[in-house]
């Protein structure tokens, strides 16, 4: 039997990032294991954590306090299960590395934005670049309004 220990889900705040968090607190719940919510913060000056003011000290604070409020709305879902805030600065693919090490995940639960197939292979998304760098199996869920590649 498989036993999953410590989840991990990474969220932006988009819609593709909350439809994750239903199976990352299901998978939770089944294998009765803990939720690591990460959040990555790549850019304190992104129109997601409100108005800008401030040096960059200011700018990190303002943005780790968005953060906070804004993980407030996945209160409910987590309601019973075990769970942890993690909010990080830097690039999100090596903040996720760095944080399945660090709290020994057992599984990455992420979302995908539906990238276009030029971006992607400009770019790449951070699923993709998380799926071919982690030790632990990735559950990829995409929107179900996302239009298929």
């Amino acid at each position: 039997m498989v036993k999953l220990e410590n989840i991990l889900f990474a969220t932006d705040f988009s819609k593709s990032a909350d439809n994750v968090l239903q199976y990352a607190t299901s998978l939770a719940q089944l294998y009765n294991t803990k939720v690591y919510l990460l959040h990555v913060i790549r850019n304190p000056t992104d129109s997601i954590y409100g108005v800008l003011h401030g040096d960059y000290p200011v700018l990190i604070a303002n943005a780790k306090k968005k953060v906070a409020e804004l993980m407030k709305r996945y209160e409910p879902e987590l309601e019973g299960i075990n769970h942890e805030i993690v909010t990080k600065e830097g690039d999100p693919v090596y903040e996720i590395l760095r944080t399945v090490e660090e709290k020994k995940i057992g599984t990455v639960v992420i979302g995908t934005h539906g990238e276009g197939p030029l971006e992607h292979l400009l770019i790449g998304g951070t699923a993709d670049k998380v799926i071919r760098s982690v030790s632990c199996p990735v559950l990829v869920i995409r929107h179900p309004e996302d239009r298929a590649i």
